[in-house]
């Protein structure tokens, strides 16, 4: 019964990852709206709310991957694979403390601060492309774990 187990995991970190991408995708159209008729304070309500979404679901999938999540089974495997992980989740320590740091900035914009929103969208688009950056090298090194000979065999 743990391959169960183990594919109920994997299917509730790739349904937290769709979802969660959906978030990115909401969080960069928001903080790309150049439309005249929005005001930034309608802006920067649209970016709490929808913040507040992506910590959630960055949150679930962070621990979905740290508590028993698939990360284990790829370390069983391929020890040699460890020092990899580790700096992956390293990644995750440092956007919760960037999440923890820029969402009172948000929440503490006054509309007539525009130049330091904008300073918190530009901090927010690094946030989105760091955060891109690392589930493409957690999807190499799963690839890399499923896909990888270690030979042994005649």
């Amino acid at each position: 019964m743990p391959m169960l187990q183990g594919n109920s995991t994997a299917s509730a970190a790739c349904m937290e990852h769709q979802v969660l991408e959906h978030i990115k995708q909401a969080l960069r159209v928001t903080i790309h709206w150049q439309a005249p008729a929005v005001s930034m304070p309608r802006k920067l309500s649209s970016l709490q709310f929808t913040i507040k979404s992506f910590q959630r679901h960055l949150e679930r999938v962070i621990s979905i991957e740290e508590e028993g999540g698939y990360m284990n089974e790829v370390i069983d495997a391929k020890p040699y694979f460890q020092d990899r992980i580790e700096r992956l989740e390293k990644d995750h320590g440092r956007f919760r403390a960037r999440l923890r740091t820029l969402m009172p900035e948000l929440n503490d914009i006054k509309e007539w601060e525009e130049p330091r929103f904008e300073q918190v969208c530009d901090e927010l688009r690094q946030l989105l492309d760091d955060v891109d950056r690392h589930d493409w090298r957690e999807v190499e090194l799963l690839q890399e774990s499923l896909l990888m000979d270690d030979g042994g065999e005649g």
